[in-house]
């Protein structure tokens, strides 16, 4: 594993402990200045094989959101620890993308929403891409319909990563 899998794989993994652990300080530390989250519909991330081909690029979801710059980032990421009680992620999978600079992650979320005690489980794949040892770029694939049925109220900056791709949704 070359030096640059290695540093994308520990970012990423201190990501995904931060965000378990609700520690917005810790999340920060870990990610670039002009982060970029994406959020993709994908019913691929529950089976093997999809979760093979979307690490492998041969499977796309249809971005449905996108968060622009780490202060956006980290205001969606705080609205989720307060949508989520608990906010963690069964199954851990990591995969190093080969030539390094890149991460993946997949996982079964096992949380419950704080205001009515629903359970929520999706299951998520998602890439990190590494820039100067940090995180620039995270493409979350996962079902966003299942989320979306939550009737979880959007904050702010949820609501315009929404807009932003609402008329003009891609695959990524």
């Amino acid at each position: 594993m070359t030096a640059g899998a290695r540093t994308a794989l520990d970012l990423a993994r201190r990501f995904v402990h931060a965000v378990e652990a609700k520690d917005l300080g810790a999340v920060s530390d870990v990610l670039a200045p002009d982060v970029r989250q994406l959020f993709a519909q994908s019913g691929r991330a529950s089976t093997p094989d999809g979760i093979a081909e979307l690490i492998s690029r041969r499977a796309k979801g249809f971005r449905v959101a996108h968060l622009k710059g780490l202060d956006e980032v980290l205001a969606y990421t705080g609205g989720i620890f307060a949508k989520f009680d608990p906010l963690v992620w069964r199954d851990h999978r990591w995969h190093a993308a080969e030539g390094g600079g890149a991460a993946h992650f997949a996982a079964r979320g096992d949380m419950v929403v704080a205001r009515t005690g629903e359970p929520y489980r999706n299951d998520y794949v998602i890439r990190f891409e590494v820039v100067d040892g940090r995180i620039a770029r995270m493409t979350e694939h996962g079902d966003a319909l299942r989320y979306a049925g939550l009737g979880v109220r959007p904050n702010a900056a949820e609501f315009r990563a929404l807009l932003r791709d609402l008329a003009f949704p891609r695959r990524v």
